[in-house]
């Protein structure tokens, strides 16, 4: 609002906003492309990169992988409970016996 005679600052920022959608508006108006900020500098980007199209659908797991993983996870859970000076003889437990014994170890130190 004008006020005084005066303009505040919010007034020239809203004038500034509103002078920028009727560009846009009329950009349209006259079939012409007003793309957004964001979609410009996209546009700028070269040529030569791939087009993404969608989403990446996500590959299934096998069986065998899904149980490596849960059984990383079982790994993990357990080592960040041991202090972190006795983890290297778990580690060369999983690298040497695998994870399962490694686990096992940790298991009865941790009382689980």
């Amino acid at each position: 609002m004008i006020r005084d005679g005066r303009i505040s600052a919010a007034d020239v920022h809203r004038y500034s906003e509103i002078q920028k959608l009727e560009e846009r508006l009329q950009a349209l108006r006259s079939g012409g492309t007003a793309a957004p900020l964001w979609r410009a500098r996209r546009a700028a980007a070269p040529a030569t990169a791939p087009a993404r199209s969608g989403r990446r659908r996500r590959t299934a797991i096998t069986a065998e992988q899904l149980a490596s993983r849960q059984l990383q996870g079982r790994y993990l859970g357990l080592i960040r409970q041991i202090p972190a000076s006795q983890r290297g003889r778990y580690t060369k437990t999983a690298k040497e016996r695998g994870r399962e014994a490694a686990i096992r170890e940790m298991q009865v130190v941790l009382k689980k």
